[in-house]
């Protein structure tokens, strides 16, 4: 009993500490596992005012543009049109449900039904749209989404595209319906059009005065940029500054394959198994199997082909030109490969151009192909040569009759002016080595054509045919590790120094920075598409000053994170480049305001060395300084400063003016401004949908979660 006591006493303190150790259970866990815990869901990759964007819809639409786009854009360019469109599909879905705007089935239907391509696929063979079809179309589509899921989901996709781009319609129609211009304004765009002024004037170009003594200090910049907040707001941009270590054959590596290509060139001996003695192997120069030769060893496999001595490659022309049949020129160094001519065939003294024409008879098997046997494509061929001796003016008839090739049986068989090389060999050589009239029969690839020789030119020149041997030169094992010790060397000391510029010029290489990098941004000059940078760049846990390695393709790359600019105004050193221009030009108009003074033009311009100018049929629609620019407040003094007196001083966006109008058609009013109030009308319904889209987005909570997910 005693101890059945002593339990109950202690029961409490028992519970209590049970109580602690699975807090303690609990919390540790918790601690863990908190990284998992506190980031964001890997189910959304954003919301936009609380409402998610899927990833797996999110995944799916940036794989569909992938493929769509190919390689024009990188995923990280894609990524951000997926993300825009999402973003505004959310916000414009919130004001569909504001407007109460309901897009009904029966109306996704008759866009769908009367979509052109639809139509064009559910077209019976009277010419008229099927509807029966269609319909029995989208429902053997519903019934096998299990079987064909990709039909499906194409499908759906395009009736959700169709509901999205009906929604904007009709929330588009709203807008304009709520665009209504008054007559004031329908009549301020008649006098904008209409309204004319002639006037002299005197103007003391900004030009004129050099840049040099307007001083322009930070503050200067800081104040303006606070009166102007909202032209120079910045999103959070990061500056790198990088060093390329390219892949690079080393000097070794292109004297290495210099010397494997001679003894292509020249052939090599071997080991026969079968003798147990040497035997040579016939190099580029002496093998009778050109083609074979060159699909065995050459890193490009370029056809043995015909050159007129115009088309022959410009940095060997002159020497090609001049070579006889046999002749091996070579090897030539172009970037980084080594190329070898070998003269096949030449032909000299042949017309530089002819014309003929020809009946191509096609048989089963050839390029051109057709019903026949090669035997009988022959023998109609042969009797159709037969035909032609007898009578050579049938030739066309014939042509548009028999002929298998549809570009110029029309033509009677005509093939118009063309050089040796444009043709297949065969039918070249017939057609530039007989004589004006001549008729004959040659088999190429296309079949057999029947060829007659319309006409030559009278200026002669040669033909050369080429066999090309290419070797590639790729950076060795060796040179691989050496660029890598380079690159990791070259880290260390970044490192220690801090600065890669600094680093750069110790180590005679050039560092190029790059900056206001924006988040999701990889295109980056001079490297192409690099989101793993573009990643580490954004990554919570890289820091300003942090240095790092990537390996690409092409090369290592040493990057920098040299400078961080936060989301807000623009720092006025930045800033600097886009105010200093604008506040250069105030500050030459408030130097030369008072010289502006005078009692005519004349004296105004001598005494502020200004320049005379006049101006007529000006308008605020065009208001155009000849010579120098448009210049819409100057033109709007004209139109109010009264006849013959001369204005105040203008801020012009080119110079400092002074105007005197002299002659003014102000137009008389109309009966009616409605056709003005629709321009106004159109004009502002003009991009007012992405306006308001931008206006949605300033307002809107965008949580961006794409990062955490990997992008």
């Amino acid at each position: 009993m005693a101890i059945l006591g002593k339990i109950r006493k202690s029961s409490a303190a028992l519970i209590g500490l049970i109580g602690l150790a699975l807090f303690a259970f609990i919390i540790s866990g918790l601690i863990k596992n908190a990284p998992a815990l506190f980031r964001p869901s890997r189910e959304y990759v954003g919301k936009v005012n609380g409402e998610p964007i899927p990833t797996k819809e999110f995944q799916a639409k940036t794989a569909q543009l992938q493929k769509q786009y190919g390689p024009r854009y990188s995923n990280m360019q894609i990524m951000k049109l997926v993300w825009n469109d999402f973003v505004r599909q959310k916000l414009l879905e919130s004001e569909f449900h504001k407007a109460g705007i309901i897009v009904p089935d029966d109306r996704i239907y008759e866009k769908m039904k009367n979509d052109p391509g639809i139509r064009r696929m559910f077209t019976n063979e009277q010419g008229v749209f099927d509807e029966n079809a269609f319909i029995n179309y989208l429902e053997n589509i519903k019934a096998a989404k299990d079987e064909n899921p990709q039909a499906y989901q194409a499908w759906t996709d395009y009736q959700n595209q169709t509901r999205k781009s009906e929604g904007e319609q009709i929330f588009q129609s709203l807008i304009n319906a709520a665009i209504q211009p008054s007559l004031e304004e329908g009549k301020w765009e008649y006098h904008k059009q209409n309204d004319k002024v002639d006037f002299n004037f005197v103007v003391v170009p900004y030009s004129s005065i050099p840049d040099s003594i307007i001083q322009i200090t930070e503050e200067d910049i800081e104040k303006y940029i606070k009166t102007h907040p909202e032209q120079y707001k910045t999103e959070e941009t990061r500056d790198i500054a990088y060093v390329k270590f390219p892949f690079e054959p080393s000097r070794e590596d292109f004297n290495e394959v210099k010397q494997k290509i001679t003894e292509l060139i020249n052939g090599w001996e071997v080991l026969d198994n079968q003798t147990n003695q040497t035997k040579k192997v016939p190099g580029f120069k002496d093998t009778g199997d050109i083609d074979g030769f060159i699909k065995q060893y050459s890193d490009q496999v370029l056809p043995v082909r015909w050159f007129n001595l115009s088309s022959l490659p410009k940095d060997v022309k002159d020497t090609l030109a001049k070579l006889p049949k046999g002749a091996v020129y070579g090897p030539v160094l172009k970037k980084r490969a080594y190329y070898v001519y070998r003269i096949v065939d030449r032909l000299d003294n042949i017309p530089k151009t002819a014309k003929a024409s020809h009946i191509l008879i096609a048989y089963q098997g050839s390029a051109a192909q057709s019903n026949l046997t090669k035997e009988q494509a022959k023998k109609k061929a042969d009797s159709l040569m037969a035909v032609l001796k007898k009578n050579p003016g049938q030739f066309a008839d014939l042509a548009k009759k028999y002929s298998d090739d549809p570009g110029s049986k029309t033509k009677g068989g005509d093939l118009g002016d063309f050089s040796f090389d444009r043709m297949v060999e065969p039918f070249s050589k017939f057609v530039f080595t007989h004589k004006k009239g001549d008729l004959g029969l040659v088999e190429t690839r296309y079949g057999y054509h029947i060829i007659k020789v319309d006409d030559q030119s009278n200026e002669k020149t040669s033909a050369v045919k080429i066999a090309q041997l290419i070797k590639e030169v790729e950076p060795s094992e060796a040179t691989l590790d050496s660029i890598y010790t380079q690159a990791a060397e070259f880290q260390m000391k970044v490192k220690k120094a801090g600065d890669i510029f600094k680093a750069a010029k110790e180590s005679h290489k050039q560092a190029f920075p790059v900056k206001k990098i924006h988040k999701y941004e990889s295109h980056f000059p001079g490297l192409n598409d690099q989101p793993r940078i573009a990643n580490w760049l954004f990554n919570k846990k890289t820091e300003k000053g942090d240095i790092k390695r990537f390996e690409t393709e092409d090369g290592y790359i040493i990057v920098q994170f040299t400078n961080k600019t936060p989301e807000g105004l623009m720092p006025a050193s930045e800033a600097m480049v886009l105010v200093k221009p604008i506040l250069i030009k105030k500050k030459k108009f408030e130097m030369v305001k008072d010289k502006l003074q005078g009692n005519n033009l004349d004296e105004i311009a001598k005494k502020s060395g200004g320049q005379k100018g006049k101006v007529t049929g000006a308008s605020i629609e065009s208001p155009v300084i000849p010579g120098l620019g448009k210049e819409p407040k100057v033109v709007a003094v004209a139109l109010i400063v009264p006849e013959s007196e001369i204005s105040k001083p203008v801020e012009g966006e080119y110079g400092a003016y002074v105007v005197q109008p002299f002659k003014k058609e102000i137009a008389p009013d109309i009966k009616s401004y409605a056709a003005f109030v629709e321009q106004v009308k159109q004009k502002t319904e003009r991009g007012a949908l992405n306006k308001i889209v931008e206006a949605l987005k300033k307002k809107a909570k965008i949580k961006d979660n794409r990062q955490v997910i990997g992008y």
